[in-house]
């Protein structure tokens, strides 16, 4: 992987790798396509109003991904290192996005564009079916967070963040509370005041 660090390598192959056995040869297809970008904290990777055409994966840091609702920020996803991310509406349906992207970190990215990948699909049956289910795995982390999201109850809640969203130990590593609590839609004090009975019980 020319011009990549092997530890950038690693976890492009093992991105894919998770979702579905990858052969050398396909992996060294992929690569062709893939480039780096890095931003500075504060720095905006997409804006409200602008249309999504990538596929990221985090290497290194914290993306925020958020809308505004009634002047407050509302979290759709919190992207850590190792995990992908875009704004799906806006890529699939190419209009412009009512999502923002924000490093909370200093962030490091790959990513391929939609016109490689789907050129890639059309050319390469392995290919299709390799994203197919890496659109499963982000189709049911979206889905479990959906069904925690249901609960009124706090406790119960955060309790389903550590149980059943994938991404949990990720997120939990490098992202601010504050982040984290807009993520399971709780206010500061409340997050603040789960965490201290989890580590009460030890759990």
């Amino acid at each position: 992987m020319k011009g990549y660090s092997s530890s950038e390598s690693q976890l492009l192959f093992n991105f894919f790798n998770s979702a579905a056995p990858l052969t050398d040869e396909m992996y060294a297809e992929i690569v062709k396509h893939v480039k780096k970008k890095s931003h500075k904290k504060g720095d905006y990777i997409l804006k409200d109003g602008e249309v999504e055409t990538k596929a990221n994966i985090v290497v290194k840091g914290v993306v925020h991904q958020y809308i505004y609702d009634e002047g407050a920020p509302k979290t759709i996803n919190l992207s850590p290192e190792g995990l992908s991310f875009n704004s799906l509406k806006s890529y699939i349906e190419e209009q412009p996005s009512l999502e923002i992207q924000e490093a909370i970190t200093d962030v490091e990215l790959i990513y391929i564009t939609k016109n490689d990948i789907d050129m890639l699909a059309r050319m390469n049956g392995q290919f299709s079916y390799l994203m197919f289910k890496v659109f499963e795995r982000i189709l049911l982390d979206r889905e479990n967070r959906m069904l925690l999201l249901q609960y009124k109850n706090p406790t119960k809640r955060f309790k389903l963040f550590h149980e059943i969203v994938e991404r949990s130990n990720l997120i939990l590593k490098d992202t601010p509370d504050k982040y984290i609590a807009s993520y399971l839609n709780m206010t500061p004090q409340q997050y603040s005041n789960e965490k201290k009975k989890m580590l009460k019980e030890g759990l």
